[in-house]
Parts: structure tokens; C-alpha cells; sequence
């Protein structure tokens, strides 16, 4: 049996395996089907509780009753009854947290009414959509699979030309970049849609530069987010001033002076940083940095701008390096060997020639860099300090635009005034980034090298 035939048998073989996993992550598990079940019973009795926090209560009376004399019953083993209800209450817990932050959300959203109809009906179906949610993942896997294996045996049935197949799989990568780019408008269509609203109220020129953002005031509310603009920048800057050095340096010497051994070894070190979450980096900020700079510099907080720059640079150094990297190590190896041959030091070829040569992959990366710090949000909601004013000193807290949007946006009533300026300022966000991009291509463009030295 040759590699493809294996390759086939395989991709049919987990089709079938995510269909089935589906299937079984689709079934309600126990704390779930005692929640159906307990609402199920209450409606057959003809109840119908019109408050959606009674039903609530009741459910989850009975739910938690239920659990303890099912773990009693089958364990007769304090220990392990012991643990067996802890991991059925984490269940329990996570229930309660999605039907509540549902009905939170109903709420925002000015339906209340729904919840006053029949509490009952809500928590069934907010308990069925979160059963029905966990199958819909392999469902998609067990139909990409399927799809997959569909289309090989409808292109072996057509016994197409080889130019055919090309234009085919062509096609098929043309769709797939279509689609993101309509994914891409779509959500920047939403975006606008949703924070353009706010300057029937407030003009677009006080809204950027206005010096206040008291949003939730009931008199009178202040939008102005020229603070948190300067906060993002002053952020973006301090973390660049930091991390474009270290990154570009690193680059250098992992490709031009480090050793085999030692570059095989340091580069996934530094590739497997760029995978640590950000809320991991954010929680290093608050418990080790954020102390070490208050004790050290005799500072009122450690959560400052100087804080959320040292996080982000940590976060943008890998993209710096890994990029940089690559740009550096493709330099053809006849641009050196002539530098080195008209008498150059190895220092003079790196300076002289290398970096000139790969300026264009380099820029990249610095602006890569950039936009991801400026970007970034769960790092300078823990650790800016969370003040939207205007910084005089590196260890002022400051609310960077992310931040802002992040903490305000769960608590802002939908459609509100407060709903509209922070979707703007997600287009204020999106526009900055927007401009990193496209001067991170224009100077990829510019400084390409041509011939030899092409990258």
C-alpha cells in the first residue's frame, strides 16, 4: 500500500472519530442532565415561575442536593467522594456562570421581558445551547475531513489532466483567500457599524482630543480619548525603545557569530516564548515586576507605564528575532564571501553589508513588533495601572486603548453612549494598526533589494 492510500485511510479514519466524538460531547453530562431534569419536572407540575431568579435558585437547590446523594450513594469512600464532588461542582459552577453571564447579557440588551415570560424555559435552553456548543467542534473537523476525503475521490472519478488539477487547487486557495478577506471586511464593517453612532453626539475631533473619559456619568459624560491614544503610544514607544534593540541584536547573532549547536537551541527557546499567553506575562507583571519597581525606584504603584512596556517588550522581542532573523540568515552568501575577500572584518561585512541587505525584513519584523505591543490588551489591563490620564513620567499608570476597551466594554449597557465610544474607539485601534501594516509594506517595498540580494 503505497503513502497516499495510508494518508486517505487516515484522514477517513478521524473523520469518523470527530463525528463520533461529537456525538458523544453533544450528550448532556451529569450536572446537566440533573438541570434539564429539574426543569423538566418543575414544568410538568405545571409550574411557572415568572421570576427568572426563583427558577434559578430552585434548580440549583435541587441540582446540588441531587450531587451529594448521587457521590454518597455510589462512593462509599470518604476520600474519593470527596473528590468526585469537587470535580461534579466545578461542572456545577461552570453552569451557573454561563446561564447567569447569558441572562446578564439579555439583560444589557434591554430584553428583559424575556426573562420575566418563563425563567424555567430560559435555563433549559441556555443548558441545551452549552451541551449542543461542545459537539459543533468536531462536527467541524469530522466535515473538513469528510469534504477532504469527498473531494480526493471526486478528483480520482474525474480522472482530470494535470493542468486541470492545477487550476482547481488554484481556484480552491483562491476561494479560501477570498474568504478571508471577506471575514476581514465583515468585522470591520460590524466595527464601524457599531462605533460610528457616537459622533451624533460628540464630534470626531472631540472625541480623539478630548482630555476626559468619564463615560459613565449620568449628567454629563465625557468621551474624550486623546488620554488612552497617548497612554497606547507612550506604551508602544517605551516597549520599542526596549525591544528593538534586544530583538535585532539577537537576530544578529543567531545568524552571523552563534554557533550551529548554540542556534539550534536558543532559536526555539526564543520561538517558544512568543507562545506564552498573555495573561501569564500580564500575572509575571503584577506579582514579580510590578513589587521589584515599587521597592526599587520608592514608587506609590508598580503598575505603571513602565511596567506594561518592560511586559510588552518581553512579548515582542520573539517576533523581532524570529523575523529578523530570517531575514538576515537569507543574505546570499557571495555578498559576504566579497566583502570579506576586498579585506572587510567580519564586524564591517555584518554592518556594511548584511544589515543593508536585509534592512527590508528587519523593518518588517520592528514594525510587526510594534503593532503587536500596541495591540495588545490583557498585559496593560494588569499591569498600565488603569488611569486614563495623561502620563508625565514613566512610572505614571496609564489606560492604553486595549485596556480601556476590555474592562468597559462587559459593563456598558448595549447600544448606549458608552457601547458606541468604545466600539469607536476600536476604530481608532483598528486604524493605527491599520497604518503599521501598510508602513511596515511600503518599507519592505522600498528597501528590497534586487539581484544577489533579493529577499
Amino acid at each position: 500500500m503505497d503513502k497516499g492510500k495510508i494518508i486517505f485511510i487516515g484522514v477517513a479514519l478521524a473523520a469518523v472519530l470527530f463525528a463520533v466524538l461529537g456525538i458523544r460531547k453533544a450528550q448532556p453530562g451529569p450536572v446537566e442532565s440533573l438541570y434539564l431534569g429539574q426543569v423538566e419536572t418543575l414544568m410538568a407540575r405545571g409550574i411557572e415561575d415568572d421570576s427568572y431568579k426563583g427558577a434559578l435558585e430552585e434548580v440549583k437547590r435541587y441540582a446540588t442536593f441531587a450531587m451529594t446523594q448521587d457521590v454518597e450513594a455510589e462512593y462509599p469512600d470518604g476520600e474519593q467522594a470527596d473528590k468526585a464532588l469537587k470535580a461534579l461542582m466545578d461542572v456545577y459552577h461552570d453552569v451557573n456562570s454561563d446561564v447567569e453571564e447569558e441572562a446578564s447579557k439579555v439583560m444589557r440588551q434591554g430584553r428583559a421581558k424575556e426573562l420575566a415570560q418563563d425563567g424555567l424555559a430560559f435555563i433549559k435552553k441556555q443548558v441545551e445551547a452549552r451541551v449542543q456548543v461542545r459537539g459543533f467542534l468536531y462536527y467541524g473537523m469530522a466535515g473538513a475531513l469528510a469534504f477532504a476525503v469527498f473531494l480526493t475521490l471526486a478528483l480520482k472519478s474525474l480522472k482530470l489532466s494535470r493542468r486541470s488539477k492545477d487550476r482547481l487547487i488554484q481556484a480552491c486557495f483562491m476561494v479560501t483567500a477570498m474568504t478571508s478577506i471577506l471575514i476581514l471586511f465583515l468585522i470591520m464593517l460590524f466595527l464601524f457599524r457599531e462605533g460610528l453612532p457616537i459622533f451624533e453626539k460628540i464630534s470626531v475631533s472631540d472625541f480623539i482630543f478630548g482630555q476626559y473619559w468619564y463615560p459613565t456619568e449620568e449628567e454629563d459624560p465625557e468621551f474624550g480619548i486623546f488620554a488612552l491614544i497617548i497612554g497606547s503610544f507612550s506604551v508602544t514607544a517605551l516597549s520599542s525603545i526596549i525591544a528593538i534593540p534586544l530583538g535585532v541584536m539577537t537576530a544578529i547573532y543567531l545568524a552571523e557569530i552563534a554557533t550551529p549547536g548554540v542556534r539550534n537551541v536558543v532559536k526555539p527557546i526564543i520561538e517558544l516564548l512568543a507562545s506564552l499567553p498573555s495573561v501569564v506575562i500580564g500575572f509575571f507583571g503584577m506579582v514579580i515586576v510590578a513589587p521589584f519597581l515599587q521597592n526599587t525606584f520608592g514608587i506609590s504603584t508598580g503598575l505603571n507605564m513602565f511596567n506594561a512596556s518592560i511586559m510588552l517588550a518581553f512579548m515582542s522581542v520573539p517576533t523581532i528575532t524570529s523575523v529578523s532573523e530570517d531575514a538576515i540568515f537569507a543574505v546570499p552568501g557571495e555578498l559576504k564571501e566579497g566583502a570579506l575577500a576586498l579585506g572587510a572584518t567580519h564586524f564591517e561585512t555584518i554592518w556594511t553589508v548584511v544589515i543593508p541587505a536585509s534592512i527590508s525584513g528587519i523593518a518588517t519584523a520592528v514594525i510587526l513588533g510594534m503593532s503587536r505591543a500596541i495591540g495588545e490588551t490583557m498585559v496593560v489591563l494588569m499591569v498600565a495601572g488603569g488611569a486614563a490620564m495623561m502620563p508625565t513620567s514613566i512610572f505614571d499608570p496609564v489606560r492604553p486603548m486595549p485596556a480601556s476597551i476590555a474592562a468597559e466594554m462587559g459593563e456598558a449597557p448595549f447600544q448606549s453612549d458608552h457601547y458606541f465610544a468604545l466600539f469607536a474607539t476600536g476604530i481608532v485601534l483598528f486604524i493605527f494598526t491599520l497604518i503599521f501594516n501598510v508602513v511596515a509594506d511600503h518599507i519592505a517595498q522600498k528597501y528590497r533589494q534586487v539581484g544577489a540580494a533579493t529577499l
